[in-house]
């Protein structure tokens, strides 16, 4: 008895068949569709339904057109599977193979016509079949190592290679490899980094867009082409995790980051995201929206809090010591407490590690808030004093300080620097004498030999020396730099009767504060408030009368 066949056709198209950017027209959906029709015309045969893949790679089996197809066989509605060729089915060999047994499985004829390939006839005349299959994977993998090379060289090149422009970029209209300033939204990227570096944290920013109602990202971009946004629902809001994307790219002080993420292999599609230290990183590609120093502040600010755990009060707002005030023995965060009693509010700080794990681990640490806020009031003030009256003796003062400068002589280094480089000229007229006097047999060549070695030594460290002395003052001077800006920061706090969360962010490292102890019957304790660049400044004896001795 004659079978009756219900066929399904399968139609697949991916990048991979691509010539100059432009679909095959040999390889076309529609000239697959046409082709198939006309052979299941030819036969007589009953077309339930033709399964289309556009755009879908055959390195993957987990396609929506070949998994409806799939589910029809399994509910035996087709008994019979017409592609183009082999590789229309897929190019991973392995499961290709898998593919085909399951066909038999089900009773499913499998025909790939190009291929002269039928199940039917599944006998020594097939024995190509699976030599075709690898030859379709090794041009998957090919093709896969061709597409990671172009896109390698394009990152070495520092060329734009997404299909989508980063937030406050777009593609240029002369070149869609570079990008240029989107007029309209760069304003917003330059808010979040001035917010972020004034100590707001992403998720306060993330709060301050959506109630202003700007448009996410997402929402901008699809406006902006004229689409619905796929992913629009009551979710579409700012969050702190794009907030710290666009934080955390290098793209916005003008270089071009590549390579952030890679697929486990051209079989396995799943994305894996590397270390910023993988990341290929050319500078200078475009027009930056902020100074690099001022992106590399906002990742140490970054960085810190990451080891940090900054809490927000019920009213969303932080406490302007969050994350930077610390118990001076285990190094934990001191925790903010409010409690409301009848005398008053009162508000302090406790160690972290005194809350959780007990006074046997670490003692209480307790400090009035107010204790504090005075004391580092106090010493901003005095700084500010003291960066007004002699900003040099300032700074002076704060490299003797540090452990790594301190007792350098910079002078010193600067001359050094002079009379190497000096020697190394007197070097070279030596050396080029030395072989006029061999040339002219003023001296022998043994003795040229020996003296132009000794030289030759003697210039090789030299050139040693200066580097290793240039790289000391080159990070000296970057350190001054920065340290100018620091006491240029202070002075702004000359008249300061207020602190805020910024200021505390800008200038402090951190506040250290002892377990409290007696003093001629009275409580004290120690505060130790390290500014950025080692400056300390001990505060000895901190009463707890909510003023500081």
């Amino acid at each position: 008895m004659e079978t009756v066949y219900n066929v399904g056709i399968y139609c697949r198209l991916s990048r991979e068949d691509l010539k100059n950017g432009k679909k095959d027209v040999s390889m076309s959906i529609q000239n697959q569709q046409d082709m198939l029709e006309a052979y299941v015309n030819e036969k007589e045969w009953t077309m339930y339904k033709a399964y289309i893949d556009d755009d879908v790679t055959g390195t993957t089996f987990n396609r929506p057109g070949f998994q409806k197809m799939m589910h029809d066989i399994e509910n035996g509605i087709i008994n019979c599977v017409i592609t183009k060729d082999l590789s229309r089915l897929g190019r991973n060999y392995i499961e290709a193979g898998r593919h085909r047994e399951l066909f038999n499985e089900y009773g499913v004829r499998y025909i790939a016509i190009h291929d002269n390939h039928d199940s039917l006839n599944d006998d020594l005349n097939n024995i190509s079949t699976p030599i075709k299959e690898i030859m379709n994977e090794m041009y998957a993998a090919d093709i896969s190592r061709k597409t990671r090379s172009t896109k390698k060289l394009m990152a070495s090149q520092g060329k734009f290679s997404n299909s989508r422009a980063p937030y406050g970029y777009l593609k240029s209209k002369e070149d869609k490899h570079v990008l240029a300033v989107d007029e309209n939204v760069a304003h917003n990227v330059i808010r979040i980094f001035e917010m972020y570096l004034k100590g707001n944290t992403a998720r306060s920013i993330a709060d301050v867009f959506n109630c202003e109602n700007i448009l996410t990202a997402n929402e901008y971009f699809y406006n902006s082409i004229g689409k619905p946004n796929p992913f629009k629902n009551n979710k579409n809001k700012w969050g702190s995790a794009t907030i710290m994307q666009i934080i955390k790219n290098p793209v916005y002080y003008g270089a071009m980051a590549n390579g952030k993420r890679s697929v486990k292999s051209f079989k396995d599609k799943r994305i894996i995201s590397k270390d910023i230290g993988e990341w290929i990183i050319i500078e200078n590609t475009h027009k930056p929206l902020i100074s690099k120093k001022l992106w590399f502040e906002a990742q140490q600010i970054r960085k810190r809090n990451k080891k940090q755990t900054v809490r927000r009060s019920s009213n969303g707002t932080v406490s302007i010591f969050a994350g930077i005030i610390k118990c001076a023995d285990c190094g934990a965060n001191l925790v903010f407490n409010r409690k409301f009693l009848k005398s008053g509010k009162k508000e302090f700080f406790r160690c972290g590690t005194y809350i959780q794990k007990g006074k046997n681990v670490c003692p209480m640490h307790y400090v009035d808030y107010l204790t504090v806020y005075q004391a580092v009031l106090t010493n901003i003030q005095e700084c500010a004093v003291l960066a007004a009256e002699d900003e040099k003796k300032l700074i002076n003062d704060i490299f003797k300080s540090n452990g790594e400068f301190k007792n350098k002589d910079i002078q010193r280094y600067e001359k050094n620097i002079r009379e190497y480089k000096n020697r190394i000229k007197a070097i070279d007229q030596l050396l080029q004498s030395l072989y006029e006097d061999k040339i002219s047999r003023e001296i022998t060549t043994d003795l040229f030999k020996r003296m132009s070695q000794k030289y030759s030594n003697e210039q090789e460290k030299l050139i040693a020396d200066t580097k290793s002395i240039e790289i000391k003052l080159s990070k000296y001077k970057r350190v001054e730099d920065d340290l100018t800006n620091w006491t240029n920061r202070v002075k702004q706090c000359l008249r300061i009767n207020t602190l805020t969360r910024s200021i505390v962010v800008e200038l402090i490292d951190r506040i250290e504060v002892s377990e409290s102890y007696n003093i001629n019957g009275e409580k004290s304790l120690d505060m130790n408030i390290v500014y950025k660049f080692n400056l300390n400044v001990q505060n000895a004896n901190c009463h707890k009368k909510n003023r500081a001795s």
